[in-house]
């Protein structure tokens, strides 16, 4: 039988830290263009290429995960564009689509106004309050 040896623990580390893989982004190829010239010097400059490197990483162990697992709403190819079977289901999910679409249809629209359309709804808003505070007070 063999025994297993943690190397980690036995063997010296590299004194310049682990080997991380080149293809980081630009934000960390900066600093290590930086680095290279020697202008990381400072704590705070080292603490945000750790920062950089450390997101970097965590973006590429993300994509290199997403890539191996299965998509959590898988494509389906049904004219409802949903993944149910049954006619009261596919009923219930296009029913809640619409419901959903009509829900953000005002939101789309405010968000399509331009500051003038803005402000002139303002003017006739006001115009329309004094008017009607005229003929209140008369």
């Amino acid at each position: 039988m063999l025994e297993q040896t943690n190397t980690a623990l036995t063997e010296p580390c590299d004194p310049f830290g682990p080997d991380y893989p080149r293809n980081l982004g630009a934000a960390v190829g900066k600093f290590r263009a930086a680095a290279k010239r020697g202008g990381v010097t400072t704590k705070a400059e080292k603490h945000r290429y750790g920062e950089a490197v450390g997101e970097a990483i965590r973006a590429l162990q993300r994509r290199e995960l997403m890539a191996c697992l299965k998509p959590a709403n898988p494509h389906v190819n049904c004219a409802s564009g949903t993944p149910y079977n049954t006619g009261a289901e596919i009923h219930e999910a296009l029913r809640r689509q619409q419901r959903n679409a009509l829900a953000a249809y005002p939101g789309q629209v405010r968000r399509a106004r331009t500051p003038e359309q803005w402000r002139s709804m303002y003017d006739e808003a006001m115009a329309l309050k004094r008017a009607r505070a005229l003929k209140a007070a008369a």
